[in-house]
Order: structure tokens, then sequence, then C-alpha cells
């Protein structure tokens, strides 16, 4: 009896991340909490939809497994079925499906039949991000039918990553008390401020002198960077040293940099294109930026708040993420936010440790991976 007691405790819960498209924020959330959960009770596959050898090799050296799965579910879907079908039959104990609008419900009928005893639908935004407006406005409407017509047999559990995600995702046909909010929980640690680290990369920026304001995101529509970039015209005569950084990239990149000529702050914007360092950049930073048109919930705002960084957000992000008295969200008017950044530059607030109250809202992963663990557990 001891033997076979043994055994079984030593059996690991099994949870496939689908789907990897890129290195994007669902990427960001599966792997957090592979470093942080339990090993020795857990194990992490990572199923990728794209040819990523990159993103492979980087997930196979953290002691994850990966799958790949990279049939086309619209133009080769009888072959996508069966390779899905191959890859989730009798493998996992929980299915994590990361989802930010609906165009099909394939895999999640698949791992329904395969008979996963979970099958988790995880909701991450609340819009639709394709930046030509007529493919955008097709895929909304596409949503908005099949919306209606998911129910509780697509899946075991729901999350979202907040409110405003559930509601894009869910709408009513989920109850809300079936809902599970899962916090995009974060390594402390490694954004809190550091004076010196601060220093040592505004000097390797050329930023000693500088107001620094920073923007972290893809180039697209939904961030909004236009806006900022028409905020930063009107600033520019009032804090003549102010810079922008921006880490991201994407397809509107040329645009940008066209309107950043136009406007004639081309000299006063960084385009740092994908970074790897964003801890240390919300060091350099003086204030944080974050005009998107929506959020799921904007997990790079609970970043620069726990680096102590004032923050100035749209009205679109999502209650959840206004953890702590530095992120204030204002209409999205050039003026008001100029005010706001020109208030900030003459004030220079000190930066504070926040720790403590990023814990106490949930955002340690340290302390938040034991409900993902609760989770798959269930």
């Amino acid at each position: 009896m001891f033997g076979k007691e043994t055994k079984w405790q030593m059996k690991k819960i099994r949870v496939l991340q689908f789907p990897i498209s890129a290195n994007n924020g669902v990427k960001q959330y599966a792997q957090i909490n592979w470093e942080f959960i339990d090993k020795s009770r857990f194990s992490f596959d990572f199923a990728l939809v794209r040819d990523l050898p990159a993103i492979k090799s980087e997930l196979l050296a953290t002691g994850a497994g990966v799958e790949e799965l990279l049939a086309s579910a619209d133009s080769q879907r009888d072959r996508y079925v069966e390779e899905a079908a191959k890859m989730l039959r009798g493998k996992y104990d929980a299915v994590h499906l990361h989802t930010s609008f609906w165009k099909r419900f394939l895999i999640e009928e698949i791992a329904m039949e395969c008979g996963i005893p979970k099958v988790i639908v995880h909701s991450h935004s609340a819009g639709v991000d394709i930046t030509d407006e007529q493919t955008r406005r097709k895929a909304e409407a596409t949503h908005r039918t099949l919306r209606e017509q998911f129910g509780p047999s697509l899946a075991t559990h729901f999350c979202a990553c907040s409110q405003a995600a559930a509601d894009w995702l869910f709408g009513d046909r989920i109850p809300k008390d079936q809902i599970v909010i899962l916090k995009n929980a974060i390594n402390l640690e490694k954004y809190l401020f550091h004076r010196s680290k601060r220093e040592y990369i505004r000097k390797q920026l050329g930023l000693e002198d500088s107001f620094v304001v920073g923007c972290v995101g893809r180039m697209v529509s939904m961030k909004n960077h236009q806006f900022l970039f028409e905020v930063l015209a009107e600033i520019k005569h009032q804090i003549p040293q102010v810079k922008c950084l921006l880490a991201g990239e994407g397809p509107l990149e040329h645009t940008l940099r066209e309107t950043a000529q136009r406007l004639h702050i081309e000299n006063d914007i960084l385009f740092l294109g994908q970074r790897h360092d964003i801890p240390d950049l919300l060091q350099a930073m003086d204030c944080f930026c974050f005009p998107s048109l929506f959020e799921g919930l904007g997990i790079v705002l609970i970043e620069a708040q726990a680096s102590g960084l004032p923050c100035v957000v749209s009205p679109a992000i999502p209650d959840e993420a206004f953890v702590t008295p530095l992120a204030q969200a204002l209409p999205l008017e050039t003026g008001v936010w100029a005010q706001a950044l020109c208030s900030i530059a003459r004030e220079q607030p000190e930066r504070q440790n926040m720790w403590e109250p990023l814990t106490a809202a949930g955002y340690n992963i340290r302390y938040q991976i034991k409900e993902v663990e609760k989770l798959y557990e269930a």
C-alpha cells in the first residue's frame, strides 16, 4: 500500500498551454506560471501554432515540453482536427486555452471530445486587435455571433484576467459566479525601484538630463501611439528635454516614424524595438504612458506601478489594473494629458518600493501561483 501511495503522490498533473503564437502576453503569462509553479506536482507543455524555433528552444531550455500544431484550422481543417486530437488524447489532466476573441470553437470541441478532465477557457482581451478597420469589424461581428453560441458544454472552467475581459469573451453565456478572475501576477523583485540601476540605464541611453516618458507595447492601432505622439508634440515647448522610450514592434512602426517626423519630434523618440529588458527600461523612465483603446488588463501597467512610476493611462484600462495611486486615468484629450505630464515633470515625485501594495493587490507571482495550482487541481 505504501508503495502505491508513493507512486500516486509522484504523479504530476500535466497541463497544456495553448496556443503559443508569438512572444506576446499569453506566452509571458504562461511562462511565468511555469517558472514559479511547483514542478514536483505539475508539468507544462506549450503548444506552438506557428514555426517558432527560437521560442521552442527557449521553452525547452526551461524544462517544459513543446508540442506543435501547425495545420490551419481554416484551410486545413481535417488535418488540424486529426493532429489536435492526437496531441490531446490521453496525455493531459488540463488544457489551458488562452483566448482573445472568438473565431471558432474547434479546439474547445476537440478537447472536450477527447475527455480532458479540465478544459479551461481563459479570456485575455477586451477587443479585436487587428489594424485594418474592415477586417477588424468583420472579426468583431463574427466574435459577437459566436459569443451568443458559446456555452458550458465547450469547457469545464472559465477564467479571465479582468471583468472587462470576462464580459467580452463570455457575455451573459456563463454566470459571473462561475468565472474566475486570475490575476496576471509578476515577479515583483525584478521591477522594484533601484536608483543605481536607473542611473546606469539612463547613462547607457544618453538620457541623464532628460524627462523620460515611456510606453511599452506592440505598434498596433489598439495601443494608440498616435495619440501619445500628439501629446509629446504639445509639451515639447514646455519641456524641451522630453524624450520618449518606445519598446515594441509591429505593423504600424513605419507609419509612426512618419508621424514623428510630421510632428517634428523624431529626434525625441527612441524606437527600441522588441526588448527583453523591460524592468530596466522602466527604471529609466520618469513617467509611464498607456493610451490604449482597450486592454484585457494591461500587464505592463502593473509592471510600471511595481517600479514606482507615475502612470498616465486611458480610461479604457480595466479597473483591476489600478492597484496603486500611481495610476491615473485621464480622458484621451491631448491638452489634459499634456497638463498631467508637465505636472509630473515639475514635481518629480520620489519613487517608492511598491512590494507591499502590489503583493496586497494579488500581483506577486510567488503568492498568486497558488491560485493557479488550485485551478489545475480542482
